[in-house]
This record gives C-alpha cells, sequence and structure tokens, in this order.
C-alpha cells in the first residue's frame, strides 16, 4: 500500500495529548491506555478548504485512504443546510440550522463513514467486512461491500427496527439477528468472529478501528464552508457509542489547527433517557476507560439506533462535550415521538426516532438572548421506522366520491 497520504497523519490521544506515528490498528496510547485515534498532521492547510464539496471525498486530503482505486462512493456527502425559521421562532433561537444527513445514499450519515471504511478495508486487500448494527450501519455497509463487490456480514443486536433489516438484506447482505440487547455483548462476537474468520471489522466505533470513523469529520468541514467561513454557535447531535459528535469535534480541531477558523462551537450530545451512559459519565466526571467497566443495564428506549449500552466512542465525544462547554442532555420516549412529529410538520424533514432526540432536546440548549445560532444533525431518516409513528398521526379520513363529502369532512 502507497504511504503517500498517509505520511500525513498520525494518531493521536485525546486523553493525555501524546501523539504517535501511525501504528497498526487498535494500538492503545502508551502513556494512559486510551484508544488512539487518526489526526491530520500536514503542515499545510489543504487546498480542498479553498472550494465547496460536490462530495465527501473532496475532502481526501483529510481522509486516511492513500490509493484513490480503493476508494468506494455511492455520491455521500455534501448534504444540504436547511433553515429551520419556525424552530427557531418556537425555541428562540436566532437561527437554527438542519445540515440534513437523510439525503446520502441509504438515508444516514452511516454512509460518510463506511465510505471511508470500506475503502480502507479494501486497500487492505479484505473481501470481507463485518458490522455490529441497529439498523443504519447495516444498511450502509451492505449497499457499499455490495458496490465494492465485497461480501457484508450484518450482526444486527435487539434494538433493530424491522424496516432497516429489510433495507440492508435488500442489498444482498448476510443479516444475522442476535438475541441481546446489549451492543457491547454483540460487538464481541463480531470481533471473534472477524478475528477466527478474517474478516475486516467495519463496524462505526472508534476504539476497535479508528479508521471507520473519520468520515464525520467531513461534516464539520461542510457546515465551514456553508456557514460562510465560520461555524454556529451550536452544534447539536444524537449520540450512541459518540463516534458522530466526536469526529464532528475532531474535524472543528482540523479546521483550527488550520488556520481558518478562530473558535470551537460548543456541542451538545443528546440521549434517550433508556440508555444515556454518556450523560452519566458527564455528570459524575467519569473518565473514558471507567465507563467500560459498567455498561448500561437493560437498554430500553424506542430510539434503538443510539441505544448503545457502552460509549465506543468515548475517548473522542466525551473531551468533546467537556472541552467545549457542551451539554449531554437526555429525553424521554413521549418526547422523542413528539420531536419528529414537530420537525415533520414544521420543517417538512421526517427524521428517526433516533435523530428526533435533537428536536426534543432544543429547550436544554442555553440561549445567549436571541442572538445564538443553533445546528442540528439531522442523522436519518424516519423512513426507515415508520412503525414508531404509525400509531401517533390521525388515520385517513374516508369519504364518498364527493365534492359534498369533501366539504363536510373539511369542515367537521
Amino acid at each position: 500500500m502507497s504511504t503517500t497520504l498517509l505520511a500525513n497523519f498520525e494518531f493521536h490521544c485525546y486523553g493525555c495529548d501524546e501523539s504517535a506515528a501511525v501504528e497498526p490498528r487498535g494500538a492503545a496510547c502508551g502513556h494512559c491506555g486510551e484508544p488512539l485515534s487518526l489526526r491530520f498532521s500536514g503542515k499545510d492547510a489543504p487546498t480542498c478548504l479553498d472550494s465547496p464539496p460536490e462530495s465527501l471525498w473532496h475532502y481526501r486530503e483529510f481522509l486516511p485512504v492513500a490509493d484513490r482505486d480503493s476508494i468506494v462512493s455511492l455520491g455521500e456527502g455534501a448534504t444540504r443546510l436547511v433553515e429551520a425559521p419556525r424552530l427557531a421562532a418556537k425555541f428562540g433561537f436566532e437561527q437554527l440550522l438542519l445540515k440534513n444527513e437523510t439525503s446520502n445514499p441509504t438515508g444516514s450519515f452511516k454512509d460518510r463513514q463506511v465510505s471511508v471504511g470500506i475503502s480502507h478495508a479494501r486497500e487492505l486487500g479484505m473481501d470481507t467486512v463485518a458490522v455490529v448494527s441497529s439498523g443504519n450501519v447495516a444498511c450502509a455497509a451492505a449497499a457499499y461491500a455490495a458496490r465494492a463487490g465485497m461480501r457484508a456480514v450484518l450482526f444486527m443486536h435487539g434494538m433493530a427496527a424491522p424496516g432497516k433489516i429489510a433495507q440492508a438484506a435488500a442489498y444482498g447482505a448476510k443479516v444475522l439477528c442476535v438475541n441481546s440487547p446489549s451492543a457491547g455483548a454483540v460487538f464481541e462476537l463480531c470481533v471473534a468472529a472477524c478475528e477466527r474468520f478474517g474478516w475486516y471489522h467495519l463496524s462505526t466505533s472508534g476504539m476497535h478501528e479508528p479508521y471507520n470513523v473519520e468520515g464525520a469529520k467531513t461534516i464539520a468541514y461542510e457546515l465551514f464552508h456553508q456557514c460562510g467561513g465560520d461555524v454556529p454557535d451550536w452544534i447539536v447531535t444524537p449520540v450512541g457509542g459518540g463516534g458522530l459528535l466526536g469526529g464532528i469535534w475532531r474535524g472543528v480541531l482540523d479546521l483550527k489547527r488550520a488556520g481558518v477558523l478562530n473558535r470551537i462551537p460548543r456541542l451538545a450530545g443528546v440521549q434517550a433517557a433508556g440508555c444515556a451512559p454518556v450523560k452519566q459519565a458527564i455528570d459524575k466526571g467519569t473518565p473514558f476507560l471507567e465507563t467500560l467497566k459498567s455498561p448500561w443495564p437493560n437498554p430500553k428506549t424506542i430510539a434503538g439506533g443510539i441505544a448503545d449500552d457502552i460509549i465506543f466512542d468515548g475517548h473522542t465525544v466525551l473531551p468533546a462535550i467537556r472541552t467545549t462547554d457542551g451539554l449531554a442532555p437526555v429525553v424521554t420516549d413521549d418526547e422523542i415521538i413528539a420531536g419528529e412529529l414537530l420537525l415533520a410538520s414544521t420543517e417538512g424533514i421526517l427524521c428517526e426516532p433516533s435523530c428526533a432526540v435533537v428536536v426534543a432536546a432544543l429547550n436544554q440548549i442555553p440561549r445567549n438572548g436571541r442572538d445564538t445560532r443553533v445546528c442540528c444533525v439531522i442523522t436519518g431518516t424516519g423512513i426507515k421506522d415508520l412503525d414508531a409513528i404509525r400509531n401517533q398521526v390521525a388515520p385517513p379520513a374516508r369519504i364518498a366520491p364527493t365534492l359534498e363529502a369533501v366539504d363536510q369532512e373539511m369542515n367537521s
């Protein structure tokens, strides 16, 4: 494999701020023992920052894939940033922006991470990838494996939505539904299978495979361009394992080190009350490695996509929240459904419950008068999980085929 591009990368520990030369995957910091993350270490600001993106791979200089021919892409990234004036007025913000990741090829931001991760796997000469997922990662892995002519094995745990299982299977992957609600337990099985059968572990968990979460950084680069060379006061995302918010934070740090951004936004990572290990760790000041000793017991929430009992990317998401004076809000299942319906009915975007947590938590975001600018990352489409709201919307009115019946119904 060529090392030309990788010469501009290093492994960095955000626990103790130590750096090391690139080493084999799975390395831990020799000083504090926390997982290492990849970090762009080039001296000059990449030229990709001079122009707006057409896709995620516009930012190839920031991504650790050396061989162009290994890139597996379905046109992910370069998603729209949508103004949400009605929600902004409702919650008292000067501006509320929605980074609409539902327009990615399989309907979620996970396409960014999987595109980079599977490109790295292809670069290594791997022919089979395996993931642990409640749905979105499985869908992305299956689609991108099909695109690459690779085999995908999907370990789906008990929080997986039926619609997502069907979508993932449609791409031709091997779907294994594991009888366990614990994402951590299913991860152990997947890791063991990868070791035994020689598969590449494509799960978006930075503590297991740092290459697989690099795609999330590109959301920060895109926001920088879409906000005219700036970033909002707050960036709010759902949090399961933490790779998304941790990746956005690392992307913002890349921009600051490149000398094109002077300030860091405050970050909020939202979880469901039925599975909130990040909130627990933030409130108690628990170091990342300590959190691994006490997985969240019996995750139970309608937001299955973020019901991770372990903070798989706690080594980045915890410092992301702590160092930016951020927040770790939690919301109830009732608030989640209300948030999903509110977003759909006011701004025309239907997101899944695992993403609706960001709308449900908006009343917890501090305001600086009316000058506060907020960006919510809308991570996945609700079309994959319509069962969550099927009983929450009004049934259709059934009428006779006459204008009188229409008039009567409209005025009833």
